[in-house]
């Protein structure tokens, strides 16, 4: 609904108000405003790097975008779901109505991991490319790309894309509970490298990685981007319902 006015001859007798016209005698019509249904995209990047952690991060990924999906669809907004890796992958199109909910739950569930390194930039570009209709962008991600994010994410924003970035990483990443002598292996590349892993390296990595998570909120913030961070042993129902509808994702 958004305002009243009066009744003209010809126009449609279903809209008008008979409770105004039972107090002031006068014919009101109501006017509404037409809402569109909104595109959600749901991003949900599956490369190496997020088969890590207990639950893995791309096991969260997947159960909070069923959340969202579910949603969506019972918003009657129209929500499909790609993946992100090394390329873009769409795994379900732009589907309506709540009743799909178990297809699409099914697809998500299905979403292995990628193999090779990740490309978040160039899978975005790819995507944006693909898709006519903008929306809402949702991408889950850990970030960990060496090429960077920031152009894949100027460019949605350049495409009119609303844009919310849930960046995920496992307790395992934050808080490392291994030291000594080590042999680290890319999970990506394969590449390996020795290293000891004593309290003052521990220090220095934990340092680096405060810096890229807080580089990576302070780009977003700074654009008008919502940030959410999600570790992966917190719970996906009280971040969706509570945390999300807080920072108002949700209604």
């Amino acid at each position: 609904f958004a305002d009243y006015r009066l009744y003209e001859l010809g126009d449609d007798l279903r809209y008008i108000d008979w409770n105004v016209y039972a107090r002031l005698d006068r014919l009101f019509l109501k006017l509404f405003r037409a809402e569109e249904d909104l595109s959600i995209y749901i991003l949900l990047d599956n490369s190496v790097s997020m088969d890590f952690g207990e639950p893995t991060k791309l096991e969260c990924a997947k159960r909070i975008a069923a959340a969202l999906s579910y949603i969506g669809l019972a918003s009657f907004d129209r929500v499909s779901i790609h993946t992100l890796s090394n390329r873009v992958t769409p795994i379900v199109p732009l589907t309506y109505g709540k009743t799909q909910f178990a297809k699409l739950s099914k697809a998500i569930e299905e979403i292995g991991r990628e193999q090779g390194t990740t490309d978040l930039t160039g899978s975005l570009k790819r995507f944006v490319t693909n898709t006519r209709r903008p929306g809402v962008a949702l991408i889950i991600s850990d970030f960990l790309d060496m090429s960077g994010y920031e152009p894949g994410l100027k460019l949605l924003l350049s495409r009119n894309f609303d844009l919310t970035v849930v960046h995920l990483l496992s307790d395992e990443e934050m808080d490392p509970r291994f030291s000594g002598e080590l042999r680290m292996e890319d999970a990506e590349t394969g590449q390996s490298k020795e290293i000891t892993l004593n309290e003052q390296a521990l220090v220095s990595y934990k340092n680096r990685l405060n810096i890229f998570c807080e580089s990576l909120k302070r780009f977003c913030l700074n654009r008008g981007v919502t940030y959410i961070r999600f570790n992966n042993r917190m719970q996906v129902e009280p971040f969706v319902l509570q945390d999300l509808r807080r920072i108002g994702f949700i209604r």
